[in-house]
């Protein structure tokens, strides 16, 4: 059985703008494709039904988001499950987050016909949807120096393609 995270990325041009904000805390630029998280699914997702599955999710939840334009809005930095540092919402994306993390519940287990759903620490409840940066196991002089600089700025994204990770 394998796992699935459910996420959005954010624009090209955000991507650069998030690389140029991290270069300037002192951390090197990255290909990686910055994003939101918003659910996972653990150790559930049987071999053959992962990609028309992910496929099937993604293209409903496109369809859900073109329409809202979802901005991410940076409150602060933090360094999350002992590491990761993260973007962490402001309440107003917060709530936004959570009502697409509430609409994702529901549409894993409609389009797996029940057969699973989010695990635990992404369920509407208990989850806050965040943005990966870095993985760190130690913070340093360069997770400060990108604390200093959101709490300048409080940056924005806009979270604008949905996609998934098989793991």
């Amino acid at each position: 059985m394998h796992s699935m995270a459910i996420k959005i990325n954010v624009s090209r041009e955000d991507q650069e703008a998030i690389n140029r904000l991290l270069q300037e805390a002192g951390f090197p630029f990255q290909k990686r494709k910055f994003h939101c998280t918003i659910g996972f699914i653990e150790k559930m997702i049987p071999k053959e039904d992962l990609t028309s599955f992910g496929s099937k999710i993604t293209e409903l939840l496109q369809e859900y988001i073109d329409p809202l334009l979802p901005l991410y809005e940076v409150e602060k930095v933090e360094h999350l499950f002992g590491h990761v540092i993260a973007f962490s919402p402001t309440p107003k994306s917060l709530t936004s987050l959570k009502e697409l993390n509430a609409w994702l519940f529901d549409k894993v287990q409609e389009v797996s016909s029940h057969r699973w759903g989010l695990n635990d620490e992404t369920v509407p409840q208990n989850y806050t949807p965040h943005f990966t940066l870095w993985r760190m196991r130690r913070v340093d002089t360069r997770f400060k120096n990108l604390e200093e600089l959101v709490a300048k700025a409080h940056p924005a994204y806009h979270l604008i393609q949905a996609a998934y990770v098989v793991f």
